[in-house]
């Protein structure tokens, strides 16, 4: 089921799991400081929907854990079927494990975010696999999305049926992780497909068709119908352009800054794109040009990055026209501006 109220966005559940393991892991959130939507207002309404950048900002430092990319797969076991609201509950309401996840996959709006994940369900009378695809976002974010995803399924299957189910087979679309063994205990198999062509995991045909322990009739009814209402009356916290701005931050993070790498993140054609933002009074260059001046400052007072790094950093052909362009932001030279941060280290060749 798709929901134009969800689009772009995550559940406020989902968010606050991750924001929380974030801060267990013992990282640094100063970062967050300035995400409105990451805000304990924000993540204490369990009808807002948080922009799916600030989350996926969230993962990034999540990746830099010990675990890895693990880290997604690895996280599920501290998350207690409940953690996600409305979308665990689906999980185990119908009469069997399989038309309960076949509910969950339709319903994955409640949790995700509809324009970037996907999901598919394959039966061949043997077998039970579900298929998962997330967005276009950093390698390593999308390894441990993915790596979520699965053992999201997995661990949700266990307490439908309250058994340690192992599937069948596991299939990802990435190397292996160095965490590798932990994975194969987490699934309770060694036979995890890497490098497959697309992600799934995958349950025996006789698992998914027993009658779960703790099913009542017509309640999974009364929870699908909860989902459409709650669907509905998804708050979404952030404005298009803030969200716009933060996909357009990150692209200058990766080295992607075109119209239509931009526009798929935002799940948009680049016409589209385009004219919304001529109908909010600017444009796709004077966009870029105001991140480009945010990054550059920020790099120039913050690190102690050589001026051609910087450039190349955020698209400037060379030191010159980054020189030009700080002037004429600024009034300053970029050493000026770094001796007054602090941050002034000494120059291969010129004046910074």
């Amino acid at each position: 089921m798709q929901s134009h109220n969800a689009r772009g966005t995550i559940s406020a559940h989902l968010a606050r799991f991750v924001v929380d393991a974030l801060r267990r892991s013992g990282a640094g959130m100063d970062r967050f400081a300035r995400f409105h939507d990451l805000g304990p207002e924000v993540l204490g309404n369990d009808l807002a929907r948080v922009s799916t950048p600030s989350a996926l900002a969230v993962w990034e430092e999540l990746t830099l854990c010990e675990a890895g990319t693990a880290v997604g797969a690895l996280l599920t076991e501290e998350a207690p079927i409940g953690t996600f609201g409305l979308w665990d509950y689906l999980v185990t309401s119908g009469p069997s494990l399989r038309e309960s996840l076949r509910q969950v996959v339709e319903y994955n709006a409640v949790i995700a975010d509809p324009a970037h994940e996907k999901l598919l369900v394959e039966e061949d009378g043997r077998t039970f696999t579900v298929r998962h695809a997330t967005g276009s976002w950093g390698p390593d974010v999308v390894e441990a999305i993915d790596w979520f995803a699965l053992a999201m399924f997995l661990t949700r299957a266990r307490a439908a049926t309250g058994r340690a189910l192992a599937p069948l087979r596991v299939r990802v679309a990435h190397g292996a992780p160095r965490e590798y063994r932990r994975l194969a205990e987490l699934f309770g198999t060694t036979r995890i497909d890497f490098e497959a062509p697309y992600n799934s995991i995958t349950f025996h045909d006789d698992d998914v068709r027993a009658p779960l322990p703790k099913a009542q009739p017509g309640l999974d009814r009364l929870l699908a119908q909860q989902a459409r209402l709650t669907l509905a009356a998804a708050q979404p916290v952030m404005l298009w352009q803030d969200s716009f701005r933060m996909v357009l931050a990150g692209a200058f993070r990766e080295d992607t800054v075109n119209l239509e790498y931009v526009a798929g993140r935002l799940a948009m054609s680049p016409r589209t794109l385009q004219r919304r933002l001529r109908e909010l009074g600017t444009t796709w260059r004077e966009e870029v040009e105001s991140v480009r001046r945010e990054r550059t400052m920020e790099l120039l007072r913050t690190t102690d990055m050589p001026l051609r790094s910087i450039a190349d950093r955020v698209g400037y052909s060379d030191m010159r026209a980054l020189r030009r362009a700080v002037r004429r932001w600024d009034g300053r030279a970029p050493r000026d501006i770094r001796d007054a941060a602090g941050t002034t280290v000494p120059a291969p060749r010129g004046r910074g």
